[in-house]
């Protein structure tokens, strides 16, 4: 094989280029478009929207209360003192950011590689179906791949290039990253590793430099990230990461040890902790703590990984792997997004199997949501697979004599990498372009009923969706085992439940009782006219 070919384009200002406002207007089209088809908001949603009220009232005790890192629901504070809708600030911000990590993967790209192939991996990041849905949705994931991957990107430049300001910006924007969500910090420990061992044979010469490049780099990211940490050691007692777990809970060496001591006490661990505890404990009591289980964590992670990306892409990835080890200018770059990618996966795997059913044949952990980051890098690999299948059909068919109509399209090489491209897109498509939501929708026509016909004015709903509540504009009270609803109904007084198909038929029989006994009603049922489906919703007023 023919080692890809990268050209030198002269720099261009970024307004000038023309890849630049092709991918602007490819991003914030197809975001702007599934926005408008996003039923029904996500639960985290609601707590999102929630603190960011918070923050425009100026209660900021409150808003920094919840475990969720606050920059996104700050920001939305922010645009909302201009776009009077809470929803709608969520929404804009989510595409904004979602956009601008097309463009600032481009730029990164564009630097290491080469336009083209920058192009065509911004191309596919611009319509990979979890991209496009995170950045269509009210929560954080967005903002925190624009932070995310501006901070990989100045991180391998600030190696690279070795100047100060680099390493400062590569600090802001971690700093920024992990006030979005926690795990933003591990860009830091990646940078400073590389910039330790990176000429290590000449550290005679370069220890000072060395030294100072990775101060400025920690105190950057802890000019904005301190007062948020001196807030969890003000709420904790402990200096964390973050409220939810701190370091070592993150990597699963705490909750490991914690899981195999029956000694513990739920006063001196909050209620998820000691269940995590029992569940281990379990485990470690049935045998399942040994090889089988990491190796279905590993495999776990690995399906999901692969799931995520999508199964086409990945195919291209393998392409582009292959290859990409023929280029050798770009080997550190190679090895730099390896290992920020074996180090997050490390976590997730720790995380997988400190976060399992206690059955033990079920992991909770991780989501589509904590890959992501990870797969966007990857992306560049997918770019390069094109790219090379584009230069292969060329040359096998420029000199076809069965296509002569289309000799003048296949003369030139990049015309052909973008019919490939063209290709690969089109299969992403529908799934990019899918409604979300939709088989949610009776969740939130159940809210608003409540909304339009209760007489309280902030009515309670027991449910497992919060979201429920939002739309109804009452309070949630969560539904904890469909097994006990009935019961919890009544001793928590609320004034509503909902019940989902699924969670109905389970006590289909039991619930006959206190509706003889007019201790509850069926108030709402979504679809009201037809036969009770897969995708419905039943609301009963709880009488008292």
């Amino acid at each position: 094989m023919k080692t890809i070919a990268l050209e030198h384009d002269k720099a261009k200002s970024v307004f000038n280029d023309k890849y630049v406002w092709s991918l602007l207007v490819f991003s914030l089209s197809v975001r702007i478009y599934l926005s408008f088809f996003t039923y029904v908001i996500k639960n985290d949603s609601v707590v999102f929207i929630q603190n960011a009220k918070y923050f425009a009232s100026g209660d900021f005790s409150s808003a920094l209360g919840h475990d969720y890192h606050p920059l996104y629901s700050l920001i939305m504070a922010t645009l909302y003192k201009g776009v009077p809708d809470m929803e709608l600030s969520g929404t804009i911000i989510s595409v904004l950011f979602g956009t601008l990590t097309v463009i600032v993967f481009y730029l990164i790209g564009k630097s290491v590689f080469d336009r083209k192939v920058a192009f065509v991996s911004s191309v596919i990041l611009a319509f990979h179906p979890y991209a496009v849905r995170f950045s269509a949705e009210i929560i954080s994931e967005s903002t925190y791949f624009f932070f995310f991957i501006s901070a990989f990107g100045l991180g391998y430049f600030a190696i690279t290039k070795r100047r100060f300001l680099l390493f400062s910006l590569t600090g802001i924007c971690s700093a920024f990253a992990y006030l979005t969500r926690p795990e933003g910090i591990g860009i830091i420990i990646i940078v400073v590793s590389f910039c330790a061992l990176k000429g290590c044979t000449r550290i005679r010469v370069l220890w000072g430099e060395k030294l100072i490049s990775i101060l400025i780099l920690i105190i950057s990211f802890l000019v904005f990230s301190m007062p948020y940490l001196v807030y969890i050691k003000k709420e904790t007692g402990d200096w964390r990461l973050t409220k939810k777990k701190d370091l070592s809970h993150m990597v699963g060496v705490e909750a490991g040890t914690r899981g195999q001591n029956s000694h513990i006490s739920p006063e001196k661990d909050d209620a998820k902790q000691w269940k995590l505890s029992r569940e281990l404990t379990e485990r470690a009591a049935s045998g399942m703590t040994g090889y089988p289980l990491h190796l279905n964590s590993i495999l776990h992670i690995t399906k999901k990984y692969i799931d995520t990306f999508h199964t086409v892409l990945f195919i291209f990835f393998i392409i582009g792997v292959v290859n990409w080890s023929r280029v050798r200018k770009e080997q550190l770059f190679g090895l730099y997004t390896v290992t920020i990618t074996v180090f997050y996966l490390f976590i997730l795997y720790r995380l997988s199997i400190t976060h399992l059913t206690s059955s033990g044949d079920v992991f909770v952990y991780p989501s589509r949501r904590h890959l992501m980051p990870l797969v966007i890098p990857a992306v560049f690999c997918v770019g390069i697979g094109i790219y090379k299948a584009g230069m292969w059909t060329h040359e096998k068919f420029h000199n076809c004599s069965f296509i002569v109509g289309f000799k003048e399209l296949l003369e030139s090489t990049w015309s052909v990498q973008l019919i490939v491209l063209l290709v690969v897109i089109s299969v992403l498509l529908p799934k990019t372009l899918k409604p979300q939501g939709f088989d949610k929708i009776g969740i939130k026509e159940a809210g608003q009923w409540v909304k339009e016909h209760s007489h309280k004015p902030f009515p309670s709903i027991l449910s497992t969706f919060a979201r429920n509540a939002y739309y109804a504009g009452g309070k949630h009270v969560q539904m904890e085992t469909i097994n006990n609803v009935l019961v919890s109904a009544q001793t928590k007084k609320v004034d509503y439940m909902l019940l989902t198909y699924e969670e109905y038929i389970v006590i289909e029989k039991a619930i006959l009782r206190p509706i003889k006994d007019k201790k509850m009603v069926l108030a709402y049922k979504y679809p009201e006219e037809t036969p009770l489906a897969k995708h419905s919703v039943l609301l009963y007023e709880v009488l008292h």
